[in-house]
Formats: C-alpha cells, sequence, structure tokens
C-alpha cells in the first residue's frame, strides 16, 4: 500500500471533521493494540488557545535535554505526517503506511458491530500515534487535546501533568456556549493525583476548573501566582522575558512571536519544572530559541513584501493577532487575505481585525464549513474599508502582491494557512490536497 492509497482510505473510511464524543471506542481499539499508551510517560495539554504553542515548547525543551520526546498534535497544515513527531523528526510516509496497516484490521472488527463501535478519523489516528511512540520507544509523549477534553480521544491517558491553557468561546455547538461550560469540559483532563497547571485567569472558567481539581485532589498551579513571566523586549523572532516559577531564569529569548506567546512559554516551562523539578537552563535556552510552530505568526518575505501567516480562527486568536501586528509592524501597510469558516464567529473577528485592516480579500478556505461566503463579505463590509472576493486562496495571495501594501496578512483558518504555507514553501500544492478533497 502507498502512503496517498493510506491517507485516502482513512479520509472515506473514517470522515475527516466528524466529531463522535466518548471513550469507549478509543479504549476498545488501544485495547487490541495492547495498550500502547501505557508504556510511557505523558503529559497532556488542552486549551481553547495556546496548546499547540505551549505542546510545541515542552517537546523542544525536553529534546534539547535529551530525552527522547514524542508529540502528539492536531489539526496539520498542509501534510498528515505533521500530528505525529519524534524530536521534531515528522513521522515518514512508510511508517504511517504500516501504522494503518497494522491498526485497520482491528477498526474494521469494530466497524462490523455497528455506527456506534467505529473508530472515527481522530481516534483511529490517535491509535496510530500511540502506537508509534511504543514502537520507538518515546521517554516521554507530549499529547495536545483535539477537542474539549473530557471526551476527547486522547483522554485515555494517564499523565504526569496536565495543563489547561486558556478558556475561550470556540466549537460552541460541541463544548458549550458559555465559558463556565467549555471549561467544565476542558477539566476534564485533570486527573486524581496528578498537578495541573492552569494559564487561563479570567473569574467564571477558574472556578470550575479549580473545583474539579480540588476533587481530584489534584495541585493546581496557576499563571500569575505560582509562575510568571516578565517581558523585557519584542522583536521579530527574537522575544526576551524572565521567568519566575521554581526556578528563575533571566533574559529567556523565545522565537515565537507575540505577547502571548510569552504566556504559553511560561506556561510550558510550568510543565517542564513539574516533571523535571528542576529547569536545565542550557536545554531551555536552546528549546525556546528553536521551537518551531508553522502558522502561528510565521512570517515569509517574497518580492519586497512580508507575508504573515497566523491560524487565528477565533475572536480571542484575533485579538492576540492584531496585538502582534501593531507590535511586529507599527508602521506597516497591511492588507488582509481572510477566510473564516461558517460555524466561527466571523462578526467578533472582523471586527477585531477591522483595527489594522484597510483592505480585504476574502477567499474560500478548503473546507466544507466554507460555504456561505457572501455572509462573510457582508460581515467584513461593515467592518472594512474596502472588501473584494476571490474564490481560489493562492489567487487571493496573488492579488495582494498587486497591491501597494507592504504587509500582507493571511488569517482566518487553519485550511487557508495550510494551502498557502504549502505554496510559500513548496512552490506548489502536493497530492495530499487533492486526496484530502476527493479528487
Amino acid at each position: 500500500m502507498e502512503y496517498l492509497d493510506a491517507l485516502k482510505r482513512l479520509y472515506v473510511e473514517r470522515p475527516h471533521g466528524k466529531v463522535k464524543l466518548g471513550l469507549y471506542r478509543i479504549r476498545e481499539l488501544l485495547e487490541r493494540l495492547g495498550n500502547p499508551h501505557k508504556n510511557y510517560p505523558v503529559i497532556h495539554i488542552t486549551g481553547t488557545n495556546g496548546k499547540g504553542s505551549a505542546s510545541r515548547i515542552v517537546q523542544a525543551i525536553l529534546t534539547e535535554s535529551g530525552k527522547k520526546a514524542g508529540l502528539y498534535t492536531s489539526p496539520h497544515l498542509y501534510t498528515f505526517r505533521e500530528r505525529i513527531s519524534i524530536d521534531n523528526e515528522m513521522i515518514t510516509e512508510e511508517e504511517v503506511v504500516n501504522l494503518f496497516t497494522e491498526i485497520n484490521p482491528h477498526a474494521k472488527r469494530m466497524d462490523d458491530k455497528g455506527e456506534e463501535f467505529s473508530p472515527s478519523f481522530f481516534e483511529f489516528v490517535t491509535a496510530m500515534a500511540f502506537l508509534y511512540f511504543k514502537e520507538k520507544r518515546v521517554d516521554v509523549a507530549v499529547v495536545e487535546v483535539g477537542l474539549g477534553g473530557r471526551y476527547d480521544a486522547t483522554n485515555v491517558v494517564n499523565p504526569l501533568v496536565t495543563s489547561i491553557t486558556t478558556v475561550d468561546l470556540d466549537h460552541t455547538m460541541t463544548l458549550g456556549n458559555t465559558l463556565r461550560q467549555i471549561a467544565y469540559e476542558k477539566a476534564g483532563i485533570i486527573k486524581e493525583n496528578v498537578p495541573v497547571v492552569v494559564g487561563e485567569e479570567k473569574k467564571d472558567p477558574l472556578e470550575v476548573i479549580q473545583k474539579i481539581a480540588e476533587e481530584k485532589n489534584a495541585d493546581v498551579f496557576l499563571f500569575n501566582r505560582d509562575f510568571r513571566y516578565s517581558e523585557k523586549a519584542l522583536r521579530l523572532n527574537e522575544n526576551h522575558f524572565d521567568y519566575f516559577g521554581k526556578n528563575m531564569l533571566n533574559d529567556l529569548v523565545l522565537s515565537l512571536n507575540g505577547k502571548h506567546q510569552l504566556r504559553n512559554a511560561s506556561i510550558s516551562l510550568k510543565i517542564v519544572e513539574e516533571v523535571e523539578n528542576e529547569l536545565e537552563e542550557v536545554s531551555v535556552r536552546r528549546g525556546l530559541m528553536n521551537v518551531k510552530n508553522p502558522g502561528r505568526f510565521e512570517v515569509f518575505k517574497r518580492d519586497g513584501k512580508t507575508i504573515v501567516l497566523d491560524g487565528a480562527h477565533n475572536p480571542a486568536g484575533a485579538k492576540a493577532l492584531v496585538e502582534s501586528l501593531k507590535i511586529y509592524f507599527p508602521e506597516g501597510r497591511m492588507i488582509g487575505v481572510i477566510g473564516i469558516l461558517d460555524d466561527k464567529d466571523r462578526e467578533s473577528m472582523m471586527n477585531h481585525f477591522k483595527d489594522v485592516l484597510g483592505k480585504v480579500i476574502i477567499t474560500r478556505p478548503k473546507s466544507e464549513r466554507a460555504k456561505d461566503m457572501e455572509e462573510l463579505i457582508e460581515i467584513a463590509k461593515k467592518y472594512i474599508q474596502e472588501v473584494s472576493f476571490i474564490e481560489e486562496p493562492l489567487e487571493a495571495l496573488e492579488r495582494a502582491f498587486e497591491e501597494e501594501e507592504d504587509v500582507i496578512v493571511v488569517a482566518g483558518s487553519l485550511y487557508l494557512i495550510g494551502e498557502v504555507e504549502e505554496y510559500l514553501v513548496e512552490g506548489k500544492l502536493g497530492e495530499e490536497w487533492n486526496v484530502w478533497l476527493g479528487r
């Protein structure tokens, strides 16, 4: 079986994006595979925003300390292989095929019991990651929650430490439409006697998290109470800060951009403290400088222009993006290439974007959840002076290059970011997009 064939079967037989809550399927599938997730320590991280960055920072620091550190994250931008890595090396195509071949017969036997027992795409891929980490004998696995926490397929692990980075409104149809409801779902990853590192500070979600932690007898470490950071200087790809926790480290330099990333870094350092007790300064410094998080305020240069790619896909993410644009490009003239999915809070996001964008090109991300572009165009016109629409994202990007603005901001959906990123890096789109789109 070839790599693209395996992906095609995954996408067709386990429709991507179809949410199936509950843990009984993943538990049965892992049981059939010998419970691979019980063979190594796990760090489990959730949050509305910041969980991906925190997961990557933790992995980078642990890798620099000499540990063989696995990372499971989602979604991917343009290759499925991004989801599963060890020490910043993506799983190979051959390894994807081997894992699919090993797991699929078990999944098929579960399919035979009926739709209710049929593993979803995310459940299948979670099993792939857990089995891969066992086969590669990782020293530790950093596992990012896919959606929510309580019923997420990753919530079968027995972690060394858990973390909740932030709680904001997103995926409200699934997780609830109040911060307290969403906090309850995310706090579902808190385990008995396992410490939890919390970056959230808002009163309502914090009350929920602390109550559940108390019930689980889990020590809680709160941002700005038990650990904090002090900003020193923000420069593109070189952001200086001091960290104060069990350990104190001065003038750390983080490659990730944005004031919010200093918070994510401090959360990550606290997580590592709870795992290692001591922070090895050399490993921390190297990890913070070497960490990469594609599609999160990632900056490219082409034809004399600056392109900023940011996966901001909810109001909190849009707000953080706008704040970062003001910091790093205070004099920049900006045009946006914006594509926001139908089920997102488009109104609030465009309200944030108006602070830096006077001109936007609306485009359609490659997703079934991006059908109603007319609504997005009308919303954009309420907030932005000049609005146009170009269906194809890469055509929209090229049009932006023809405009006078010197900074092009691409944001609104990770599907959009993935397409533009691969185009900028590789010069063309790979065959995985055809598999994804069913062509």
